[in-house]
């Protein structure tokens, strides 16, 4: 029988109490006793619940979060003692410390200095994970220190066991604080201590630092299917025509909602910012804007006619009782763009409007496939607003609807569906996360995903497969009518190349296949974009042919039942919709990589399913798409959504259908999902902006592209004069 001096580390005898001693040697030694074959043992304390068994990782990693999921209190912590030498796991576990008669026997972490370290004078969270760590040289031992806020303890607990095991270290000993619901902006801190029984090179610290940062991510913002695979919008960009539309439409319900309080609207102005001002005429964001600002949705082709300047100023602005006068269009400075450096996107505008009493100034933000968020409201929101719930105006504060100030005057949602006002949380964050809780739970992936489209926008099984079906057949349509079409675009850069590449197609039976098909098919739909013509973004209007390109030529050739199509759709959409929490498919934000690269790995999930491949398989269609897209750069001529973009989306609909076709013959990507997702988060913030939808380098910058520039510049000098 060996004793606790030999099994455990010195740390042990400093945070234990001295009466469980004799209990936990005699356990452990029962747990490495090979004759022995009761594998787990459990021991009740007075405020606690020890556990013991053999050396698993994974069966710590179950046990910690079924405790996590099961307690109903706000403040838990548990400490492990992990022998891999010995062949065993000592696990304790404290769920009532926070109202326990020996609270004062340990250090809760203090609400005040974790708000220091991640939250801002403009009580904006600007970090999610903080790393450090303490050397201790006599004792030869390394204790790395981690905090974290607003992430799953399952991500949380697998990166922590990952790292150890990548890094090889000897881990003596860990303690978890977990507490809950002490401040407004932070749902979850967490403070961890892991103890090494080594001295560690400043090399492998900063790389444990790296990785811990990198690979522990704030958990997923459940988002419907339907902002993935949608809107149905007139083109020619999501970001910047959906978007802008979308900010201009809010705008306008926060404006009704001034009026509604007593002033008398006189004059509306709109400040384009960043890649708005950069690009944003050859995508429509002036008008797309201004149409919202009077009342036109994404889809009305009369919304791009409304937004002219010149209508509006002949016109002006009318709300419920008053019209008021247009002031312009006006291009953001330099200072403007650094005013708001710090909210990471650059699909930025303001909407000034003055009033009797005062001006006001509404500030909303694009931040990829037609989802946009305000942010500032004379002033920083305390939440964003997506225009997905009614709130109310509050003298000069947006407020969520309660009890107290529901009789106040309230700024409508802009979407039709009831979505819920308090978001569900999914039950895993991540791509690996997503396999292991389907296998677990021996759950159908479609089942799983018409239950999250529920709890987010209250509806049936039925209304899901109805709106996507209306999708589908709009989707159908975009490509029917690109491969009739010989119109031309504006400046005449495309419009007839899909009619060609079908006839081609047709005639030569090397290409007639779903390869030959999809290209033809892909290019038709965005053709159809690059024209007004309404399209359903999937994730972007940008990229918004290769998913209908695939999967009407998959379609065509094999004929399956519609609803097999339409499930495919929503996976499409569930996965985009996992990789927004760490990517947005803004070209402006990430690059294209972004646009094409994510509509490519939608593609290549959904073609994975209609084949009968299961959910792993799925996720290495999308990983293999996403990874062999990195670095793809966003570089529009003249900001129009044409060149390079049209026929970007015919070669990535091929490069969807052979990531699928890889996936399906059991072909695995070497790096992780998870890594891959972000490594293309990586990529994108370290791509120069002059990459990023700001037309000032790549093809932009050819002397064919500044041909076109020029040729172009009547129709900026029209919306800014």
């Amino acid at each position: 029988m060996k004793s606790l001096k030999e099994l455990m580390p010195e740390i042990y005898f400093e945070v234990m109490d001295k009466e469980d001693f004799a209990e936990h040697e005699m356990y452990i030694n029962k747990i490495i006793d090979p004759d022995n074959h009761t594998k787990i043992f459990k021991q009740k304390g007075d405020i606690e619940e020890f556990v013991f068994y053999n050396f698993d990782l994974k069966r710590l990693k179950n046990k910690i979060l079924k405790v996590v999921s099961g307690t109903k209190n706000n403040v838990l912590m548990y400490r492990v003692f992990p022998s891999k030498e010995h062949d065993f796991i000592l696990a304790s576990f404290y769920e009532d410390l926070e109202f326990s008669s020996r609270r004062n026997e340990f250090n809760i972490p203090n609400t005040e200095d974790f708000r220091k370290i991640f939250i801002d004078k403009n009580n904006k969270i600007t970090k999610y994970v903080d790393f450090g760590c303490k050397v201790d040289e006599a004792k030869k031992k390394t204790t790395l220190l981690l905090k974290c806020v607003n992430i799953s303890h399952n991500t949380l607990i697998s990166n922590i066991f990952e790292t150890i095991e990548r890094h090889e270290l000897n881990c003596d000993y860990m303690e978890l604080w977990q507490v809950k619901k002490s401040d407004k902006k932070i749902d979850v801190y967490y403070e961890i201590a892991i103890e090494i029984s080594s001295l560690l090179p400043k090399e492998e610290i900063d790389s444990i630092g790296d990785d811990f940062e990198r690979y522990i991510q704030c958990y997923i913002k459940p988002m419907s299917i339907f902002d993935l695979v949608g809107p149905a919008m007139v083109g020619p960009s999501s970001s910047h025509t959906a978007g802008a539309n979308r900010i201009g439409q809010i705008a306008r319900n926060i404006i009704c909602a001034v009026e509604q309080s007593g002033e008398t609207i006189e004059t509306v102005e709109v400040k384009l910012i960043g890649s708005f001002r950069d690009t944003g005429v050859g995508h429509k964001t002036p008008s797309a804007l201004g149409g919202g600002l009077c009342g036109y949705v994404t889809d009305d082709p009369r919304m791009i006619e409304a937004g002219d300047p010149q209508s509006l100023s002949k016109n002006g602005i009318k709300f419920a009782n008053c019209t008021a006068k247009f002031n312009g269009y006006k291009k953001g400075s330099a200072d403007d763009d650094a005013r708001y450096a710090d909210q990471k996107n650059a699909n930025i505008a303001e909407v000034i409007f003055k009033t009797n009493k005062g001006t006001h100034c509404v500030t909303g933000f694009s931040i990829g496939a037609g989802n946009v968020e305000i942010r500032f409201y004379d002033g920083m929101l305390d939440f964003a607003l997506d225009g997905k719930i009614d709130t109310v105006l509050n003298g000069g504060k947006i407020e969520k609807i309660n009890e107290k100030n529901a009789n106040l005057p309230k700024i409508a949602k802009i979407y039709n569906e009831n979505s819920a006002t308090e978001l569900p949380m999914m039950p895993f964050h991540t791509f690996e996360e997503l396999i292991e809780y389907v296998n677990e739970e021996k759950i159908n992936l479609i089942d799983l995903i018409l239950d999250i489209e529920r709890q987010l926008q209250n509806t049936d099984r039925k209304q899901v497969y109805d709106k996507m079906r209306s999708y589908w057949n709009i989707m159908q349509k975009s490509v029917d009518d690109g491969i009739r079409s010989n119109e031309l675009t504006l400046l005449k850069l495309t419009g007839k190349d899909s009619k060609n590449i079908n006839k081609y197609r047709e005639g030569n039976k090397i290409f007639d296949n779903i390869y030959g098909k999809a290209v033809a098919y892909a290019v038709a739909v965005n053709e159809i974009n690059a024209k007004s013509g309404v399209i359903i973004a999937c994730p972007t209007a940008g990229s918004c042919g290769i998913l209908p390109g695939v999967l009407k030529a998959y379609n065509e050739i094999h004929k399956p039942e519609e609803d097999k199509i339409l499930e495919s759709l929503m996976i499409a959409g569930f996965f985009g919709m996992i990789l927004f929490g760490d990517v947005s498919t803004a070209g402006a934000d990430y690059g294209c990589q972004a646009e094409i690269g994510s509509a490519a790995a939608m593609a290549a999930a959904a073609l994975v399913y209609l084949e009968g491949g299961d959910v792993e398989q799925m996720i290495e269609g999308f990983t293999i798409a996403i990874k062999n897209s990195l670095g793809l750069i966003c570089d529009p001529i003249a900001g129009l959504v044409e060149v390079p973009c049209v026929k970007r989306n015919g070669i990535y609909s091929s490069h969807a259908i052979s990531a699928a076709l890889m996936a399906l013959s059991g072909v695995k990507s070497f790096v992780s999902p998870d890594e891959v997702v972000l490594t293309m988060r990586e990529v994108g913030e370290r791509l120069n902006v002059d990459y990023k939808e700001t037309g000032k380098a790549g093809l932009a910058k050819t002397r064919d592209g500044k041909e076109v520039e020029k040729n172009f510049a009547n129709e900026v000098k029209k919306f800014f004069n």
